[in-house]
C-alpha cells in the first residue's frame, strides 16, 4: 500500500475529461486517504511532469505502456530526465482500451479527416483502411479526449477517435464501436507522487540504465536477475540522445526496493553500467 507521508492537494492527469487518463486517475484516488484533492487535466505528458517537480504537494497521473503499441515515449523520456529523485512512480493501474469513431456528422460517408492521439490512430489502422480506402487525413493531437473536445469547433467532416464516455460528455454522434485492430488492447498508467510504498507480496521495481560500452555489458546485467532468482517483468530501450548507437533500458523486475535481495541486485548491476536510476518501487496491479 502507499505510505501517505506526503499530504497530496493536487492529482494531475492527461485530459481533458473523459480521457482514459482520467478514468486511471478515478482508480488512483481510491487509494487516496484525502477527501479534498484538487483535480487538474493538463494537455501534455512533459508540463504534467514538471509541474510534479515543481510543486511538493502535487502527484500525476500518466500512461507509461500500452499493450499493443509498446512503451509511452514522452513519459519515459521525461522521467528519466527528473531532477527530483523523490519523484517515483508509486502506484500503477491498467484500463482497457476501446475505442471508438465519433464526430459531429451523421455518418461515416462524411468524414474526410480522423483526429486524435498518435498510437490510438496506430491502434485503428485497419478499420480506417477498411472503411475509409485510405481517402482520410489522419491528424495526431496530444489525447484522445482533446481530439473529442475540437470536435466541437470543426465541421463534420471531422472525426475523433475517443472512448464512449468522451462521446456522451461532449455529445458526439458514435459512428463506430470497438474500432480497436486487436481487441485485448489495455493501458497502464502509473501515479508519480514523492509518497512511499511498504512492502507487500506483490511489488514490482521499475529502473532504467545505461551500460558501459563494453561486450557483453547487456549481457552481464540481465544475468544478475537470472543468479539472484528474480523474475524480469519487462525490458525495453530508447536512444540515450547523447551518442547514436548508445541506448537507456527500462526495467521493470519483482522486488521491492526494502527487499536485501533487490538491494543485492542494484548493487551487482552498478558494476556493468555508466548510469542507473531507481524510477520507483510500487505494488504491481
Amino acid at each position: 500500500m502507499i505510505e501517505i507521508n506526503k499530504e497530496i492537494k493536487e492529482l494531475l492527469f492527461l485530459g481533458p475529461q473523459g480521457s482514459y487518463c482520467e478514468i486511471a486517475k478515478n482508480q488512483f484516488l481510491k487509494i487516496l486517504p484525502s477527501k479534498d484533492i484538487e483535480q487538474k487535466p493538463f494537455s501534455t505528458v512533459k508540463n504534467i511532469i514538471k509541474y510534479v517537480q515543481d510543486n511538493e504537494f502535487a502527484a500525476a497521473v500518466i500512461p507509461v505502456e500500452n499493450s499493443i503499441e509498446g512503451i509511452v515515449r514522452e513519459t519515459v523520456d521525461n522521467i528519466i530526465n527528473l531532477n527530483d529523485d523523490r519523484v517515483q512512480i508509486t502506484a500503477e493501474t491498467v484500463i482497457p482500451v476501446n475505442h471508438c469513431l465519433v464526430s459531429k456528422a451523421g455518418s461515416i460517408g462524411k468524414i474526410k479527416k480522423i483526429i486524435s492521439h498518435p498510437q490510438a490512430l496506430a491502434q485503428c489502422q485497419n478499420f480506417i483502411a477498411k472503411y475509409f480506402e485510405g481517402n482520410v487525413e489522419q491528424i495526431e493531437k496530444a489525447s484522445t479526449s482533446r481530439a473529442a473536445q475540437e470536435l466541437l469547433v470543426l465541421d463534420d467532416s471531422f472525426a475523433a477517435i475517443a472512448n464512449a464516455r468522451t462521446a456522451e460528455l461532449f455529445n458526439l454522434n458514435i459512428l463506430a464501436k470497438n474500432i480497436n485492430d486487436e481487441q485485448d488492447n489495455k493501458t497502464r498508467f502509473v501515479m508519480l507522487s514523492r509518497c512511499t510504498t511498504k512492502s507487500t507480496s506483490q511489488d514490482k521495481t521499475s529502473i532504467a540504465f545505461a551500460t558501459k560500452n563494453t561486450a557483453g555489458a547487456l549481457v552481464k546485467v540481465l544475468n544478475v536477475f537470472d543468479a539472484l532468482n528474480i523474475n524480469l517483468l519487462y525490458i525495453d530501450s530508447r536512444p540515450s540522445r547523447k551518442n547514436l548507437g548508445e541506448y537507456i533500458f527500462f526495467v521493470d523486475f519483482e522486488g521491492h526496493i526494502e527487499d536485501e535481495t533487490v538491494q543485492k541486485v542494484l548493487d551487482l548491476i552498478r558494476l556493468n553500467t555508466n548510469f542507473i536510476k531507481v524510477l520507483g518501487t510500487y505494488r504491481r496491479f
